[in-house]
């Protein structure tokens, strides 16, 4: 994900602005923003201040460190094991064939529109 222009404690400036009375468009407008932006920043940031934003930034950290914790464990309880077949050889991932993916699709679609395959996106329209 991108990061943004505008720090923390910036957003939270111009939403104090907006909830003093600060007209939206002239806010977004001076801080070259668009309308949408806003909104979601306001939704995001909505009633919290300087404090609240670090512990949420605090918490998003910790809750990603206890991911990492839990994905690492499980994969111990897995073991070796997990990865062989009950006769002791190494077991093999299954893979994705993508072009035998399309064709499939391809011939679904062309099968749902009479079998004239007429664009990408054949299977969504619908022929009379």
């Amino acid at each position: 994900m991108r990061r943004s222009r505008f720090t923390e404690s910036e957003i939270l400036h111009l939403l104090y602005e907006a909830s003093t009375g600060i007209a939206v468009a002239e806010i977004c407008a001076t801080a070259g923003v668009s309308l949408r932006t806003f909104y979601r920043w306001r939704r995001r940031f909505g009633g919290l201040n300087a404090p609240a934003v670090m512990q949420l930034e605090h918490l998003a950290v910790e809750n990603v460190r206890l991911r990492v914790l839990v994905s690492n464990l499980f994969a111990q309880l897995r073991g070796p094991a997990a990865n062989t077949t009950p006769d002791g050889k190494p077991a093999m991932l299954p893979t994705r064939d993508k072009a035998r993916e399309q064709r499939r699709a391809a011939d679904i679609a062309a099968e749902k529109c009479g079998g004239a395959l007429t664009g990408r996106f054949a299977s969504v329209r619908v022929n009379p």
